[in-house]
């Protein structure tokens, strides 16, 4: 009967050795499934986010090839372009107390 214990036992470890890493691995693959989902989501989000901006910006090259007026509005306020032939004043203002 001793013999019989240990045998038994025996073959209890050896199945759990063979099926426990099995286990193991299958919660593993869950947890890498579930971060892999998780971040196609995040990337299909901000994929949409970007395709939107891609579009507003396709409308603003659009209307800036047909509005001249609107470019030089751009070229003076954004980069400080002149015209050629445009005299370019700097003004001071230097607010001091007293002094007119």
């Amino acid at each position: 009967m001793h013999w019989l214990n240990r045998i038994l036992l025996a073959v209890l470890v050896a199945g759990v050795i063979a099926v426990a890493p099995r286990q193991f691995k299958a919660a593993s693959d869950n947890d890498d499934l579930t971060r892999v989902l998780e971040e196609k989501a995040a990337l299909i989000e901000t994929n949409a986010a970007l395709q939107s901006d891609i579009e507003l910006l396709r409308a603003e090259v659009s209307a800036l090839k047909g509005d001249r007026a609107e470019v030089a509005r751009i070229a003076r306020e954004d980069l400080n372009l002149v015209m050629p032939g445009e005299v370019v004043f700097e003004v001071d203002y230097e607010h001091s107390g007293g002094d007119r």
